[in-house]
């Protein structure tokens, strides 16, 4: 999402993806400049390789208890994010 200004209002605008490197330029400048970062933004190219090469899931699901220690560890993911069995395990296991 990013702001922009309609009709002298500012609205909230959905960006959609792209793999036209000028575009993503743009949209990565128009958030860089809403969110006001300031390091650096780095633009992938349309075969998002360096997203293949670096993305990661997260390893798994986790619930960690009030004592700080894992009471609920899920499987592998993204095949092991099994969302309604960590529901079930909260239902079942806390107030």
């Amino acid at each position: 999402m990013v702001t922009v200004v309609k009709d002298g209002e500012a609205k909230l605008e959905k960006v959609g993806q792209t793999s036209d490197l000028k575009e993503r330029s743009e949209r990565a400048a128009q958030f860089a400049d809403a969110m006001k970062i300031t390091i650096p933004v780095i633009v992938d190219k349309g075969d998002d390789a360096v997203n293949k090469a670096y993305a990661a899931w997260p390893e798994r699901m986790y619930v960690i208890g009030t004592d700080g220690k894992i009471a609920y560890k899920g499987g592998p993911g993204p095949g092991g994010f099994k969302v309604a069995e960590v529901e079930e395990w909260l239902k079942k296991n806390t107030k």
